[in-house]
């Protein structure tokens, strides 16, 4: 039989027993072909599956600060012979000025691109492919970070070379003009991703005029001026804004002294650090409210918003185990079960929410054809409002098990392990978070989920935002207003 193509029967007594076996399959008769009887949690293997998870061992991460006290977390892994240094920059895109959005991603692009006097472009370029250490640099709202993935043996040498290139760049006229026509190219490319496009009008919608509500425009790109990176790096590039995180091969007395000879030689002064708070800003958006971003396209996606709550809120485990089996699970999840599998009316539909350390939202996306757009805000109305449809007891425990299972993948890369925990440390969360965890959750039961869905996802809570044609929108839902209100964002 074909079913055994593959097997190795090396003797005349397994030739006998592949034979019985698939006779007794011939018959509906599945044999053991052992006289030995086993229970399924005997077995090896059976931890893996069962309900009550293998304690997480956590990594313990290392505090030190260098002489001028710029903070370190470290992290010590000997898994392959690699170093990886972050170093993160309080302060970013809200500090910049209105007209010149789009600086602080020209500043760090051109500091990674452009190199220094003593390492230009073309120098530096090749002294990081022959080597084959990656640097890098991020932007964020809050904070940006460049980025530094060495080889063990090349890590200080890595480190002095590259700090060398972070203090003194040279932000050459000529790299920063191709940069500024890049990011320009990508600002006019923007308008063929419906759902960035969608994101960029929720934020607007949302965050209104605030530093969270704010974009990168043409125009706001443009006036950036070489002169202008000068300016940003001398206020940016400060100890006191810094803090470095580092993983990987490398013992901790070699790590204090050459950071200390490089990052610990940076000014260093409290009292010039950014004001994190100018971030702490509430929704400004209107709830129960229908906005048009028009745009002729044969499908419509679909943005639904609203206040949440910050990451160390005591409801938090049961929002995230809400929000996991209204639409956190992609394939499994609630809305993705009766929007595309039940009715196929999209091919994705999920929830997500944002937590920090002063608020929170709560997401809900759909891209759908026109001619169902009605409908699936129609059928969301009625999920929102109906919780208990789909939060029961067996689908809480099933949705704990998979959430402590990921939770072990936490740990799975060291250097986004700690970039974690440094995110929660930001967030206002207790030293004792990750260890109490799996334990939250497991406190969390229907009645508090039930509570949650009922107070922060009750429909007339969100602001929804459609990205699609004009007059494609019809009151289904009761609650829903009869027209929509039109935005126009600037390109």
């Amino acid at each position: 039989m074909k079913i055994f193509s593959t097997l190795k029967l090396n003797s005349f007594s397994n030739l006998r027993k592949a034979r019985l076996f698939a006779f007794c399959l011939s018959l509906g008769i599945i044999p053991s072909l052992s006289a030995a009887t086993y229970k399924a949690e005997d077995r090896p293997w059976y931890h893996f599956i069962r309900e009550k998870m293998p304690q997480t061992k956590i990594p313990a991460i290392e505090e030190f600060s260098l002489s001028n006290g710029v903070k370190v977390y470290f992290l010590r892994s000997e898994t392959v012979p690699l170093v990886t240094l972050q170093i993160f920059i309080d302060g970013g895109a809200f500090e910049v000025a209105d007209e010149k959005l789009g600086l602080q991603g020209l500043w760090g692009e051109t500091v990674v691109f452009s190199g220094s006097d003593a390492l230009g472009r073309d120098a530096l370029s090749a002294y990081l492919e022959g080597r084959a250490t990656s640097f890098s640099y991020a932007a964020g709202s809050a904070r940006s970070a460049f980025n530094v993935v060495s080889m063990a043996h090349y890590f200080s040498r890595d480190v002095e070379t590259l700090f060398q290139v972070l203090s003194e760049p040279r932000f050459a006229a000529e790299d920063f003009s191709l940069l500024k026509t890049r990011a320009l190219q990508l600002l006019t490319r923007r308008d063929e991703n419906p759902a960035k496009w969608a994101a960029l009008g929720m934020a607007k919608l949302y965050w209104g005029d605030s530093v969270r509500g704010r974009y990168a425009t043409e125009r706001t790109v443009k006036a950036v001026e070489r002169d202008d990176l000068v300016s940003w790096q001398k206020k940016n590039w400060r100890g006191e804004r810094l803090t470095l995180a580092v993983t990987g091969d490398i013992k901790k007395s070699a790590l204090e002294n050459l950071l200390n000879r490089t990052f610990g030689t940076m000014p260093f002064d409290k009292n010039l650090a950014p004001d994190m708070t100018k971030m702490h800003i509430l929704s400004r958006g209107k709830p129960n409210t229908v906005h048009l971003l028009e745009k002729e396209i044969p499908q419509t996606t679909v943005l639904y918003k609203a206040p949440g709550i910050k990451h160390n809120a005591s409801d938090y485990y049961a929002l995230r185990l809400f929000d996991f089996l209204l639409g956190g699970d992609s394939f499994n999840s609630y809305l993705m079960q009766k929007i595309r599998t039940e009715k196929g009316w999209a091919y994705t539909a999920y929830s997500s929410y944002e937590t920090d350390d002063f608020t929170g939202s709560l997401l809900l996306f759909t891209q759908t054809a026109n001619a169902s757009l009605s409908d699936v805000i129609g059928l969301t109305d009625s999920i929102l409002a109906k919780p208990e449809a789909f939060v029961t007891a067996e689908k809480i425990a099933e949705a704990k098990i998979a959430l402590r299972n990921k939770f072990v993948f936490l740990f799975e890369k060291p250097a986004e392990y700690l970039k974690s925990y440094l995110q929660l440390k930001w967030d206002g969360l207790p030293p004792t978070y990750l260890e109490n965890y799996v334990s939250n959750l497991d406190r969390v039961t229907e009645k508090d989920i039930l509570r949650i869905a009922r107070t922060y996802y009750k429909p007339e809570n969100f602001t929804i935002l459609l990205c699609g044609p004009k007059e494609n929108y019809r009151k289904v839902s009761p609650i829903r207003p009869g027209v929509t209100e039109n935005l126009v964002l600037e390109k």
